[in-house]
């Protein structure tokens, strides 16, 4: 697992084990009709000017491990994100768009580690 004092790392997926996959040009689409997010690759995206600091990578995880590829997949079962911790970027940004996203796909957001040392935390939906 990852922490750190600057970043924040999320992942959205179906559950702890990966099993469902998802389309990676459908997991795409989802995430640039946020237009938060641009395209860099066949698997990564990045911020958009107007949105804080995200690493987007679109994986198929084997045993929760990945890499990232000039290979494309068909498929993946994980989206990898990595954003600003900052002080002054409001969290609940992240949060609502990474939700939407995770609501879309059906599938779950994760916070990888909190700063009291937890891991794999699901994020509930917010009402």
């Amino acid at each position: 697992m990852m922490w750190s004092d600057r970043y924040n790392y999320y992942s959205i997926k179906s559950d702890l084990q990966h099993k469902k996959k998802a389309e990676t040009g459908s997991v795409m689409d989802v995430l640039l009709q946020t237009g938060n997010f641009v395209k860099q690759d066949h698997q990564s995206l990045c911020n958009a000017d107007h949105f804080p600091w995200t690493s987007i990578t679109l994986v198929e995880a084997k045993e929760g491990n990945f890499s990232s590829s000039k290979r494309q997949t068909g498929f993946i079962n994980l989206i990898d994100i990595i954003c600003s911790k900052e002080k002054n970027i409001d969290q609940q940004l992240y949060l609502k768009t990474f939700l939407a996203i995770a609501e879309k796909l059906n599938w779950n957001l994760y916070l990888e580690a909190d700063d009291e040392g937890n891991e794999n935390i699901i994020i509930e939906r917010m009402r």
